[in-house]
Order: C-alpha cells, then structure tokens, then sequence
C-alpha cells in the first residue's frame, strides 16, 4: 500500500468516525415534569444561543428538573441543550 492509498483510507476512516460528549445534570429538587425545550447550535449558524435560558423559553418551562447539554461531532460539532421541566 503505497502513501496515497493510506492517506485515501485514513481520510475516509475518520469521516466515518463521530465523538459524542453528554453531560446530564439534576440542576434542581424540581420534579422532572412532561414539558421538553431545545436550543441547538450547527456550524456556520448565526446568532447561536444554546443556553439553559433560551432552551427553557422554547419549551415555556418555568420550573427546570434536569438539563443536558450533549456535543456530537461527525466532521463539525453540533452543540444541543436540552431541559426537562413543568
């Protein structure tokens, strides 16, 4: 196997990789509830706002039970906040 045919298998070996970082967290004594916001960020999206604050807006959460927020990465990362409330 010669240089160019390594590197043509080590380029497509890592396209086919992804890396997925997830941190769950009971933020309060609040109990879980039914209601589930998002907030999401991709690459070259502008005005990103990933925080606890606008994931709770978009699921009209007012009391917070759990928060995650999860990074996955194939060939850019996608950063994603999610809470889970009443």
């Amino acid at each position: 196997m010669n240089l160019k045919q390594l590197s043509v298998a080590v380029i497509v070996a890592m396209s086919f990789s992804s890396c997925v970082l997830t941190h769950t967290a009971l933020v309060t004594n609040n109990s879980v509830g039914y209601k589930v916001g998002v907030a999401t960020a991709k690459p070259f999206q502008k005005d990103s706002d990933i925080s606890f604050k606008k994931a709770k807006e978009n699921g009209d959460i007012s009391k917070v039970g759990i928060a995650e927020f999860k990074v996955t990465q194939f060939i850019f990362p996608i950063f994603k906040t999610t809470v889970t409330g009443e």
